[in-house]
């Protein structure tokens, strides 16, 4: 260093003291090896894995954000839709308002004490008084006088039929003070199907993929934000219920609400539905629906019941296009069922998905008016059950009485031995007979596979159907012992303690659907020309 001069020293300098500077970096405890080995490079946050993590979390807010924008804009457009119904109906009040005469009341006053009505002046109760001449020769006709006088001379039918006039009343009351709209067009914009078009019918696939066992896992979140099924379904409902309270009561306002209903879903230009179901159980990013989706209109046989009860009333002969404009929607229906993969899918599956397709098929060809076709969809249904078989009925197909079909199959007794057996053979009775009997017996004694608990009340139904077509004095025993086990499981003394299907109610309590089995039997009795049992 003493022979170094000027500059150059200096420079020297310089690097030796950035090495020596560098040397004790390394040998400090804060050096990267130093870090690494300490841990607390550990603790300190990678800014990918940051980045990552605020993008994700950007995501979900905006999907969020996005759902709750869908629930609001639904919700705006439920409203709009529900002010046009108030305003309608509003101006109908003020058309139809009666002058008032003071000379009416003492017989108006009269008129609510001699029937039981609700506030609003709806009929709560079967009455004698109320009973439409129409309606006990409708009976008479397609039952027959002599027939029907023996089924209504039997104490508990008379009992059953109060109580399921009773229940049909207010369900229909319930349907007819409902003056929400029932629409496809009630989805948010980012909800429409694949089509673009919200007059296009979309249900969506409760699940969205299946696990390792081939079952439907992952609940779909977007359930909630498309109602187009529930609200199908909800308006056949209504009509079966409201026609019903017009066949009971002919009170033109059940007449005039089903009217309305049927024209809102499948003729109004601002809220119809297109005839297709090609969007049905949707699954979001696929093109087109599947074929379960067929089945979301497999009920309209009740509306078609429903407008069937109501022929004759004012409501009806005030549209006088009504059910040829229907007629002509459903037509394009059926063009499209037979076009449709989906459909043709369902209608080839030999299990209930097979016999639910037949169900719906007859039905629209019933209404269409095309009986050779619905006699000849019949004859090529005989795998179906007591639905299906009473839709045939109809069109002179006798399904209750058919054989199946004998097939040879064999069972493995062990690894070296197998058996020759034949199975099959049997009728709707036999089917139902098997169930019944062991509906009485322990759970346990079921011989296969449940997915869940049979409804004994479910099984009555069936066993009192069968009676009527089958014959009573093959089936009164059966029957009286399905009560007895009813009544056993109702108070809650059977073995399992399976007081929870019956809560405490007897067998003659009304349930969701056919109270005391009443109104179906009398389908029955008529062989469908009155009206087809609801499921």
């Amino acid at each position: 260093m003493a022979y170094l001069r000027g500059p150059t020293k200096r420079t020297l300098a310089i690097v030796l003291g950035l090495c020596i500077f560098m040397l004790l970096l390394t040998l400090t405890p804060y050096s990267d090896n130093s870090l690494d080995h300490s841990g607390w490079r550990e603790d300190t946050p990678d800014l990918d894995e940051i980045a990552f993590r605020q993008e994700s979390a950007e995501r979900e807010r905006q999907i969020e954000r996005q759902r709750q924008q869908d629930v609001v804009e639904r919700k705006q457009q439920q409203q709009s839709l529900d002010q046009l119904e108030q305003d309608r109906l509003e101006q109908d009040r003020l058309r139809n308002q009666p002058q008032h005469n003071d000379a009416d009341e003492d017989d108006d006053a009269e008129d609510t004490e001699e029937a039981d009505e609700s506030a609003d002046g709806l009929p709560t109760e079967f009455s004698e008084l109320r009973f439409p001449a129409e309606s006990q020769q409708r009976l008479e006709a397609e039952i027959g006088r002599e027939r029907l006088a023996r089924y209504l001379g039997e104490g508990q039918n008379r009992e059953a039929r109060e109580v399921a006039v009773r229940y049909v009343l207010g369900q229909a009351n319930i349907a007819h003070r409902n003056n929400s709209v029932y629409s496809v067009v009630i989805k948010p914009k980012s909800k429409y199907p694949p089509s673009g078009d919200k007059h296009d019918y979309s249900s969506l696939a409760r699940y969205l993929e299946k696990s390792q066992y081939e079952l439907w896992t992952a609940p779909n979140p977007d359930m909630d934000l498309v109602w187009d099924y529930r609200l199908l379904r909800k308006m056949f409902r209504d009509c079966h219920f409201m026609g019903h309270a017009y066949f009971w009561t002919g009170d033109e306002r059940y007449a005039e609400k089903i009217v309305f209903r049927v024209k809102q879903w499948f003729l109004d230009a601002d809220t119809k539905m297109n005839p297709n179901l090609k969007y049905g159980s949707l699954i979001f990013g696929n093109e087109l629906g599947r074929a379960q989706g067929v089945l979301d209109m497999f009920k309209v046989y009740a509306m078609f019941d429903a407008l069937k009860t109501i022929r004759g009333s004012k409501a009806m002969q005030a549209e006088p296009t009504l059910i040829k404009d229907l007629q002509a929607w459903f037509s394009s229906y059926l063009d499209w069922m037979h076009s449709s993969v989906q459909a043709n899918q369902e209608r080839n599956a030999h299990n209930n998905h097979g016999t639910y397709y037949s169900v719906q098929y007859i039905s629209i060809l019933e209404f269409l008016g095309r009986t050779a076709d619905a006699r000849a969809q019949a004859e090529d249904a005989k795998s179906g059950m007591m639905l299906l078989a009473m839709q045939a009925d109809t069109f002179g197909v006798d399904l209750w009485h058919h054989v199946g079909p004998v097939e040879e199959k064999e069972i493995r007794v062990n690894s070296k031995k197998t058996i020759p057996i034949k199975v099959g053979g049997g009728t709707i009775e036999d089917a139902t007979k098997y169930l019944s009997e062991y509906a009485i017996k322990d759970p346990s004694e079921w011989p296969y596979p449940d997915s869940g608990t049979r409804n004994i009340r479910d099984v009555l139904k069936m066993a009192r159907v069968a009676s009527l077509v089958y014959g009573q004095d093959r089936w009164q025993g059966l029957i009286e012992s399905l009560e007895a086990k009813l009544d056993e499981v109702a108070s809650g003394s059977g073995e399992h303690g399976e007081g929870a299907e019956g809560e405490g109610k007897g067998h003659n309590a009304p349930d969701d659907g056919d109270p005391n089995g009443f109104v179906c039997e009398l389908g029955i009795l008529s062989k469908g020309s009155l009206w087809h049992c609801y499921k």
